[in-house]
């Protein structure tokens, strides 16, 4: 019996001072964040950079020029023109949209109404211009204003050469053929003709073509255009 008493006597103790242990840290931790609360209040706070300290000016007393170039026509359309710039920044081309039709302006000169203008491009030198067009079910190319060959389908890649000197694409023919299309001039019909690529020396256009069970490789030399040209 003595035993059990003195345990008791000795866990009421380690309760009690368990309790006021857990008060002690209670006020304890109370008081610092009082005293931290009202430290952070009297702050001042830091001055936001302004923008001159974070970037420089956009201008440093340079002088910004304009020039008016032509007076655009009035749209009756539905939506707005597009419009792409030549890589020297001294081309451009837009495209006008009515309801029915769409019309690309290259420079100050129209081209046709048509269904559709899907694909234009500048050359890398800034001096041809192509795009491609879809009306009345056919479509073709226009490349520095002539029209080419119309196909049921011309299909990406549409693209110049990285000289300048050539135009390229895919179409689609009747009897459900494929050509590709180097500055107008087709080569024969294949079944399909995948992506055709660019030689590392940039002097040959290589592409793959099936037809039938036969998978063909076709070289097509490309002239290195000058400079002068």
């Amino acid at each position: 019996m003595p035993v059990k008493k003195k345990s008791v006597i000795t866990f009421d103790k380690n309760q009690r001072r368990l309790t006021w242990t857990m008060l002690f840290l209670t006020i304890a931790a109370a008081i610092f964040l009082f005293v931290l609360s009202y430290s952070l209040q009297r702050l001042e706070p830091l001055p936001l950079p302004t923008p001159a300290a974070v970037v420089p000016a956009l201008f440093q007393g340079e002088t910004f020029t304009e020039t008016a170039l032509l007076e655009l026509p009035a749209l009756a359309t539905s939506g707005e023109s597009s419009f792409l710039a030549s890589p020297d920044g001294r081309r451009f081309a837009y495209v006008l949209k009515t309801e029915a039709k769409q019309q690309l302006v290259l420079d100050e000169s129209a081209g046709p109404l048509v269904d559709e203008i899907t694909f234009w491009s500048f050359s890398a030198d800034s001096k041809h211009f192509a795009y491609t067009v879809k009306d009345g079910g056919k479509e073709w190319a226009i490349v520095d204003g002539v029209a080419g060959a119309h196909y049921d389908w011309i299909f990406n890649p549409r693209f110049f050469t990285p000289d300048s000197g050539y135009f390229v694409y895919k179409a689609r023919v009747s009897g459900a053929k494929d050509v590709l299309v180097v500055n107008g001039r087709e080569t024969r019909p294949y079944d399909r003709i995948y992506e055709p690529i660019i030689s590392p020396a940039k002097n040959t256009l290589i592409f793959f073509a099936r037809d039938g069970q036969q998978l063909w490789r076709g070289e097509v030399p490309l002239r290195v255009i000058s400079a002068a040209e």
